[in-house]
């Protein structure tokens, strides 16, 4: 029998390691191997390509909760929500029509719906078209107002044929049926095609042959009809006669147009506060939302605040509550290639377009479960539609999508999360491969909208996916884990319960069984996070307990983890507890790892284009840094990766000269540490200035000028 099948059974629930991933593919276990011993774990750490990009990871992180703006967990039941405006007949009823049968629309009903409708361009084209065809298909997006212009155009069409006609709503199964009668000589007939749950709409696959033949019977039987339907697609977009009845994405009226005209019949004698909505930014609030339902709902708010005098501008700004645009786009049932873009645009805000959009399609195929051949088009979309998406364009960069307002982006997640119940187990697994993307731009994105997620129901969220992915064989995924955990706490008053988390994880450290040393990886990588920057003694207990633990697989969380805390400004807590963790009396493994963290740390991640940490702010470390620099170079095992770090920082006086004399304190720091010290680092000096393929001209100009200091004593 094998240590690993002999090895005691866990204690504690939390030491149950997780399944081993594998791929979907191939079934073969994915990510590399935890290293097991010292020589294994010091040269990953080594590598030029490590699984961790740290810094890059926290800017990304602190950069998107500062964006939030300090947002709490977002509410999301807010008791009943109606949405106004695109309903059944006008009665804020979505009581559809029997299966097969019809149901009479009241004429005071068919009133009130269109009461101060405001025409829209195409309005007077689509009434001829109807007048003249006696059919109509209305196409175009939910939300738009395609409902209450249909019963306009029909009531305007028959008020000029047919004055006391009744109006029927049909079911949505006559669409496309070529053995559909009209029901009821010298009527008007209202169809409202509601997409199923897969997007898909009965006019898709309407033909010319039954355009035609409803068409014949509607003008024998004096009758006329109007179906209203999402896009045009299937076999519709390729009907020949289309064009003589279907009205295509209608341009919408001037939002503040509903406005006036609500306001004007409403109260007439408050016509001239009109400005003052322009001053309070109605306009602009309209102009993003682009809804004639939103702003008809606007108007009454605004008619009710005259009525009793209330403050415009307080009512101007509750009408643009994230939440309640949301939970309207949710009303309306938006298609899964919506969803799956907006979801995707919340998760990864600030990523290039092409990272969203691949993931969007991803997401697309997930919850409709289509197949390779469905397309989505998502900038022909974004550039068509005046929606809730910008697309930010740059000379420098790539183009990137993002929310037209910061608070959209955690709204979105948690309406979102807490409404799609049936599909947030594929929304999960959508999300878990992202949050272990070997792309940092995409994998710290996805970390931080599950740590928002985490922060409406924490326990939830722990539970449900952060200890799993704390659990993974998967470096990058129990990064995602880490920092989720840090976002939550952030974002709302968890911090006490995540740290007994991360605590509680890095108390397993060096326990036997196979796995085991991946929780408190995650607490090692947790403990650099803004949990940590904002307790870093608290941070620093946590990475000695991981440091002083028999296990070189923790050396390289702990690693990242002093990288960040110094990159987040912890610089003095950080020296000072590696000068505690160094000294020569300690144990030989602790001395180590700690030199060896201080490497890593002190070594840029992007030494191209970015300064080293701690560079900039030298002065305010002239002890610290030369002295575990000098212990660094003077252990045998941690020498090459301070001797590494040290060259990148002078590499980085050769593209800025202006941060020399900064380096040459450090240095002068490091030689007044003894005679040995001194000679090791004068060879270092001449070897990296005589390198046949990278000298540099700073090495050369330190080591001469640490000779005559030298000479000069």
């Amino acid at each position: 029998m094998s240590d690993e099948q002999a090895a005691d059974p866990p204690a504690s629930p939390w030491e149950e390691p997780a399944a081993p991933e594998t791929d979907p593919k191939t079934g073969a276990e994915s990510g590399p191997a935890a290293p097991t011993t010292r020589d294994e774990a010091l040269n990953k750490l080594r590598g030029t390509t490590p699984d961790l990009s740290s810094v890059r990871f926290g800017k990304i992180i602190a950069e998107g909760l500062s964006k939030l703006g300090g947002v709490n967990t977002v509410n999301v039941f807010q008791g009943d929500f109606t949405v106004e405006g695109d309903f059944a007949a006008g009665t804020g009823r979505r009581s559809g029509a029997r299966r097969g049968g019809r149901e009479r629309l009241q004429p005071e009903d068919l009133s009130a719906a269109t009461e101060y409708f405001v025409d829209p361009p195409a309005f007077d084209t689509g009434v001829e078209m109807l007048a003249e065809g006696n059919l109509l298909v209305l196409s175009g997006p939910a939300g738009t107002g395609r409902r209450t212009c249909a019963i306009a155009m029909l009531r305007k069409v028959l008020g000029r044929h047919a004055p006391d006609a009744s109006v029927f709503r049909l079911h949505g199964s006559v669409v496309g049926n070529l053995n559909w009668r009209v029901p009821q000589r010298g009527s008007g007939f209202l169809v409202f095609d509601t997409p199923t749950a897969a997007g898909r709409t009965a006019a898709e696959k309407v033909t010319d042959d039954w355009l035609t033949r409803t068409a014949q019977q509607l003008a024998d039987q004096e009758s006329w009809l109007i179906v209203v339907t999402g896009p045009v697609r299937g076999t519709l977009e390729t009907a020949v006669k289309r064009p003589e009845f279907v009205l295509e994405d209608m341009e919408l009226p001037d939002p503040m147009d509903i406005v006036d005209r609500v306001i004007t019949g409403e109260v007439p004698w408050a016509a001239d506060r009109l400005a003052d909505l322009e001053t309070a930014g109605l306009p602009d609030l309209l102009h993003d939302r682009d809804d004639p339902a939103f702003a008809k709902r606007a108007a009454a708010a605004i008619v009710d605040a005259l009525r009793t005098g209330a403050n415009l501008a307080e009512v101007v700004t509750r009408l643009g509550n994230p939440e309640d645009q949301v939970h309207e786009w949710l009303s309306h049932e938006p298609e899964s290639t919506e969803v799956a873009l907006v979801l995707a645009t919340a998760v990864l805000e600030g990523a290039s377009y092409l990272n969203v959009a691949d993931a969007a399609t991803e997401l697309f195929r997930e919850l409709s479960g289509s197949t390779a051949s469905m397309f989505p088009r998502y900038l022909r979309r974004l550039l068509a539609e005046r929606g809730w998406i910008d697309l930010v364009r740059s000379e420098e960069a790539p183009p990137v999508l993002r929310f037209k307002y910061p608070r959209l982006r955690a709204v979105v997640l948690s309406v979102t999360w807490f409404e799609l119940d049936g599909a947030r187990t594929k929304i999960l697994a959508w999300l878990q491969n992202l949050a272990e993307h070997t792309n940092v731009e995409v994998r710290a994105r996805a970390a931080q909208a599950a740590g928002i997620l985490t922060s409406n129901d924490f326990e939830h969220g722990v539970h449900r996916y952060l200890l799993p992915w704390a659990h993974s064989k998967s470096a990058r995924l129990r990064q995602s884990a880490a920092q989720s955990l840090n976002t939550a706490a952030a974002l709302a008053d968890h911090a006490d319960a995540a740290w007994s988390y991360i605590e509680l994880w890095a108390d397993l450290a060096g326990h036997s069984a196979k796995g085991a040393s991946n929780l408190p990886a995650t607490a090692g990588l947790a403990a650099g996070g803004t949990l940590g920057e904002r307790a870093p003694h608290r941070a620093l207990r946590v990475l000695h307990s991981l440091v002083a633990a028999d296990d070189w697989a923790l050396l390289e969380p702990v690693a990242v983890s002093t990288q960040t805390l110094l990159e987040a400004g912890c610089g003095k807590e950080v020296l000072d507890a590696l000068l505690k963790w160094t000294q020569p009396s300690q144990d030989e493994d602790v001395v180590l790892k700690g030199l060896t963290m201080f490497a890593f740390a002190v070594t840029p991640e992007d030494a191209i284009r970015e300064a080293p940490l701690l560079l900039r702010t030298a002065a305010s470390h002239r002890d610290a840094l030369p002295e575990l620099w000098g212990r660094a170079l003077g252990n045998h095992s941690a020498r090459d990766m301070a001797r590494n770090a040290l060259r990148e920082w002078i590499r980085f006086t050769d593209r800025d000269p202006r941060t020399a004399p900064v380096v040459l304190d450090v240095l002068a720091g490091i030689a007044d540490r003894g005679r040995t010290d001194f000679e090791r680092l004068l060879h270092a000096l001449r070897g990296w200035a005589l390198d046949p393929e990278d000298p540099s001209r700073q090495a050369m100009t330190f080591h001469d000028q640490l000779v005559d200091a030298e000479e000069a004593i």
